[in-house]
């Protein structure tokens, strides 16, 4: 019986997490936004299941918020910014790690474009403006949803990348 509580608790994250994310899944600021559940069996550590929000970041990088349910333990498991790896029974603590990872997408999006910048610019392969701007263009057309940039995210870079030329001149 204490085992079908703990697969309640489970469903009741997965359930959360799907409303949580509805409003950001798919959308490209968001980088394509999408949940995948697995479960496996490891022979040491009893039956785990796997739930991982994938997106992606500019030029189609993919990334992962994963987080653990252990069918033995009955506790979840994810990787906090601040205190590292966690591990924990409460479902406000796991949500409350998602929302901040999840809002910060972003934010992470931008300075993963800004360090393209820096690296087309540094490497001499954009040596203008208008080279960026070639660079950028090729970025919005990528063939990975999330790995494109959307217009706001186009404009942030170029200005980081006038910005940068600029400060970069002897």
């Amino acid at each position: 019986m204490a085992n079908d509580g703990q697969s309640s608790r489970l469903d009741d994250l997965c359930s959360r997490i799907q409303a949580f994310i509805a409003p950001y899944a798919g959308r490209v600021e968001y980088g394509n936004l999408r949940s995948q559940i697995s479960r496996w069996d490891c022979s040491i550590n009893g039956p785990i299941t796997n739930i991982a929000l994938v997106y992606e970041t500019p030029g189609g990088s993919t990334d992962q918020i994963n987080i653990s349910f252990s069918h033995t333990t009955f506790l979840f498991a994810f990787v906090d910014a601040q205190d590292g790896e966690v591990s924990t029974d409460s479902l406000d603590a796991v949500m409350e790690s998602i929302h901040e990872r999840v809002n910060a997408i972003p934010g992470k999006r931008r300075e993963t474009l800004c360090a393209e910048v820096r690296r087309e610019i540094d490497s001499g392969n954009a040596t203008s403006a208008a080279g960026v701007m070639g660079h950028l263009n090729r970025l919005m057309q990528s063939e990975f949803k999330g790995g494109t940039i959307t217009h706001l995210e186009l404009r942030d870079a170029m200005m980081f990348a006038v910005q940068y030329i600029n400060s970069s001149k002897p």
